[in-house]
């Protein structure tokens, strides 16, 4: 206080010194405004606006201020004991039955078509019916003995609306292969509809590429209801439709399907996931030589297209012991993660974010890495990808063959996005029904988009409980 009132008055003799010698030099004499202005006001101003500076600069100085927790939020100040941090941990160990697994693409009908054909080392082939703009055959995993033509009019006859849909040739191919797997998959689905006398209901959730019209969307719904599940009335059958970019949006999916069942769902309800694209017209191959991604012969490291269908039947576990189905699996719920540069952006490829996914699942359930017994990949030839998966699971899974064990779904199937690791999951259920030991699903045909899931034999809860004595 005291250096306070000593710098005011300093300032004030200086500012009068200073003012009366020069009115003493220039012979002036000051009115009263004067002496108001340059005895009072003005060494009133200096003074305060040194204060104002010196509390500017204190307020830059001082570190911000925090604000203070609720006294609930500090009564438990580790977030891992939080309840949120509780049921998030909780929920990363939901799974969910899968009970049946139905696949359409070139190697054949059923995921053990797939598993064979990639034992035996089979790759898509030349065709002659479509060929790229140097007029050579471009290479395509197609499915043969499609009628695409039978199809189209069936689509066009069927309503002005699916006349519109039935304009786009890839989409015609992906609406005859999902025929061609419901008539495969309906008889099973409506055996165990029909098996459960309390009225267990159907929710078909269907996987729209993300490049089909927008517009299509609701009579694709009607189409589907009306030619395949006429009779299930309102409140037996949900459709639901969702677009989908890549392999990895169908495991997000997926994961929803397990977290649905498991958030105080009455489990009375089966989900069909099920999903159909096609890349082998000529367009989306003309789209793909001019965005350099098709493959070649002096390309080889591109991809090449495919067509198929998949669907996986769900069920929650009260369903699957309530009927005593069999060939029943058990899937984890997916962990997800980006990568943080493309594949295809060179440099040293590496599968640290394959293994760190792994681990985090594996830590989730509780399981030793020993127990697997097969990894399938949803990749195709491209060593960048195989190089990656390879790298992901190599040092955990050491006691695995490389060439027996690790599987790669896609070099039979070629680049069959966003659906690819749909079929990927249906051979690793064929997997775990053939050893009875856990398999794990690895997503990683996408640029940067990688997915896990593990598959596991299923075991029924016994009641443990000891009876009264």
């Amino acid at each position: 206080m005291f250096r306070a009132l000593g710098g005011g008055l300093l300032t004030f003799a200086i500012v009068w010194a200073l003012v009366l010698g020069w009115w003493q030099s220039n012979d002036h004499e000051p009115s009263k405004s004067d002496l108001a202005l340059y005895l009072a006001a003005l060494p009133l101003a200096l003074i305060g606006g040194y204060w104002l500076f010196r509390v500017f600069v204190e307020h830059l100085k001082a570190p911000p201020s925090v604000a203070m927790p609720s006294v609930a939020a500090t009564l438990d100040d580790d977030p891992l004991s939080s309840t949120k941090a509780k049921t998030a941990a909780a929920e990363r160990s939901f799974t969910h039955c899968l009970i049946d697994a139905f696949v359409v693409a070139a190697p054949g009908t059923s995921a053990d078509d797939l598993l064979s054909a990639v034992d035996a080392g089979k790759r898509p082939e030349p065709s002659f019916r479509v060929t790229d703009e140097n007029g050579f055959p471009v290479f395509l995993a197609e499915v043969s003995e499609l009628d695409v033509d039978d199809a189209r009019e069936r689509l066009e006859a069927a309503s002005e609306s699916m006349r519109q849909v039935a304009e786009y040739s890839g989409v015609v191919r992906a609406l005859a292969l999902l025929e061609r797997l419901l008539d495969v998959a309906r008889e099973p689905v409506e055996r165990i509809l029909q098996q459960d006398k309390d009225g267990i209901s159907l929710r078909v959730l269907w996987m729209i590429p993300a490049d089909w019209p927008p517009s299509c969307h609701a009579v694709l719904r009607s189409w589907l209801q009306l030619n395949h599940w006429p009779a299930l009335g309102e409140g037996k059958l949900e459709i639901a439709l969702q677009a989908a970019v890549n392999e990895v949006d169908a495991m997000r999916l997926l994961d929803e399907a397990v977290l649905r069942v498991n958030r105080g769902s009455t489990g009375k309800e089966l989900t069909l996931l099920l999903g159909a694209a096609s890349n082998v017209d000529e367009l989306t191959v003309s789209n793909w030589a001019a965005a350099n991604s098709l493959f070649s012969a002096q390309h080889q490291q591109r991809k090449i297209p495919g067509e198929g269908a998949a669907a996986l039947l769900l069920a929650s576990r009260a369903t699957v012991e309530h009927l005593g189905l069999s060939d029943v699996v058990v899937i984890s719920r997916a962990s997800i993660g980006t990568r943080d540069k493309s594949l295809d952006a060179g440099g040293r490829i590496g599968g640290k974010l394959i293994e760190q996914l792994v681990a985090g699942l594996l830590d989730a359930l509780a399981l030793e890495s020993s127990r697997v017994k097969t990894v399938i990949f949803d990749s195709d030839h491209r060593s960048n990808h195989i190089a990656e998966a390879m790298e992901g699971v190599g040092q955990d899974f050491e006691h695995l063959e490389p060439v027996k064990d690790c599987l790669a779904t896609g070099t039979v199937h070629g680049a069959l996005q966003p659906i690819g690791s749909l079929l990927a999951l249906a051979c690793a259920r064929s997997k775990v029904l053939l050893t009875e030991a856990p398999a794990l699903c690895v997503s990683n045909q996408h640029e940067l988009d990688r997915a896990v899931v593990l598959v596991m034999p299923f075991a029924s809860q016994v009641d443990t409980k000891s009876s009264p004595t």
